[in-house]
């Protein structure tokens, strides 16, 4: 897989924030250190080493905010012989801190040449090896401290590297994952428009020429029963072979199909259960979410479908309106037991954990169990407005799926 070619990352840019605490006392114990040195040859001061040492221990309290002014503080304290640490200090600050390297070898030429003057002034008749170990030393404290600088910034450097590369490997990891997804949903949107969409249209033509032949006036009620709820499944099916394909919305959003408030009491009628509804609508001023309203219209469906499966001729009540706090929606669904045998219908086991999830994407809670006459309840309470984390739940949940194919 291709990928469009990313920008080269830059060297990490020296920031000015305000230090941490670790920090600060990081360099506090730098300067006490280097003060250590200053502290040995207190007695042996002369005026002018005594008016650039101090400040130059000072200056490395500034060294990651200034670090050149501060390698060039402290190149006097060099230059007089009684400061050797602090300028080491500084220039490995300014090779790990500077992203011009012309500046850096600059920095570490005027730190060489600071230690060759201090071993010159001090010994001005030297002889040829005298001025070859000078060097020697001069170079030790001017190239030690530069490489161990450029080499803290070249790991610096590779550590943004490689968590840059692994963001992009996870980006590419999460692409694929999302492509497999949508190769997965395309494959159902076929099998689902092959397979079930054809026997939907044959039980809708025969229900359609029971009718037209049916002598009884109860049988072509039935007959017309069937035939409007096979051609609403074709419908709603095509709506959701649409967003299967890509056509309609996004993993998690909107629900195809009609699935409102306004809805429920035709969905109760054409149920057929003779369920008593109290439907209760909010205020017109309160905002119902879209969410909210289609997973109140999927309980209320779910709950009487399984209703008419496990407790055919059961007493149904279903009641929904908003809670005392005008907050949230209520919707509770109850039976009474069972007063025939339970219908020999194939279940997908998916009814009530359906359920539960799509509360959960809209902010709510749903219970389900039996009750104490032997009947059902199933209750939902979902907030009128859903917070943010139940709006982005449904693309975790997709991220989820995506991860799960990911790892087959």
């Amino acid at each position: 897989m291709s990928h469009p070619a990313r920008p080269s990352l830059p060297p990490p840019a020296r920031t000015r924030r305000r230090p941490t605490v670790r920090v600060a006392g990081t360099d506090g114990a730098i300067a006490a250190a280097a003060s250590l040195e200053l502290l040995t040859l207190a007695g042996s001061l002369d005026a002018a080493s005594a008016a650039v040492c101090p400040p130059a221990l000072v200056g490395l309290l500034l060294r990651r905010r200034f670090p050149v002014l501060v390698l060039l503080a402290t190149l006097p304290s060099m230059a007089t012989g009684h400061l050797w640490l602090a300028p080491m200090i500084a220039m490995f600050t300014v090779a790990a801190e500077l992203s011009r390297r012309p500046a850096v070898f600059g920095c570490a030429a005027a730190v060489f040449a600071a230690a060759m003057w201090c071993g010159v002034s001090a010994e001005p008749d030297m002889t040829w090896s005298d001025h070859l170990i000078t060097v020697q030393i001069a170079l030790m404290f001017s190239i030690g401290p530069t490489g161990l600088g450029l080499l803290a910034r070249t790991r610096s450097e590779l550590r943004a590297r490689l968590a840059e590369l692994t963001e992009s490997q996870e980006r590419g990891r999460r692409l694929e994952a999302e492509q497999a997804v949508a190769r997965e949903r395309a494959r159902m949107a076929r099998e689902m428009h092959d397979t079930v969409s054809y026997h939907l249209g044959i039980i809708a033509a025969q229900a359609g020429a029971l009718w037209a032949t049916a002598p009884d006036d109860s049988v072509r009620e039935d007959a017309e029963s069937i035939r409007r709820h096979g051609a609403d499944a074709m419908r709603e099916l095509r709506d959701v072979v649409g967003v299967l394909r890509g056509r309609g919305a996004a993993p998690g959003e909107d629900d195809p199909g009609h699935a409102r408030l306004a809805d429920l009491p035709a969905l109760v009628e054409d149920s057929r259960l003779g369920a008593t509804l109290d439907l209760t609508l909010p205020d017109p001023g309160a905002h119902c979410a879209a969410a909210v309203e289609r997973a109140a219209y999927r309980t209320v469906q779910e709950a009487l479908t399984n209703v008419r499966k496990h407790a055919p001729g059961a007493p149904v009540t279903v009641a929904v309106g908003p809670s005392d706090r005008r907050d949230a929606l209520v919707v509770e669904v109850c039976n009474g037991p069972a007063t025939a045998p339970p219908a020999d219908v194939p279940s997908s086991g998916f009814g009530l954990r359906g359920l539960k999830e799509r509360t959960a994407l809209a902010g709510g809670q749903l219970e389900a169990g039996p009750t104490g006459d032997g009947g059902f309840l199933v209750r939902a309470v979902l907030p009128l407005t859903p917070a943010p984390a139940a709006r982005q739940a449904s693309s975790r949940s997709y991220t989820d799926t995506c991860r799960r194919l990911e790892a087959v």
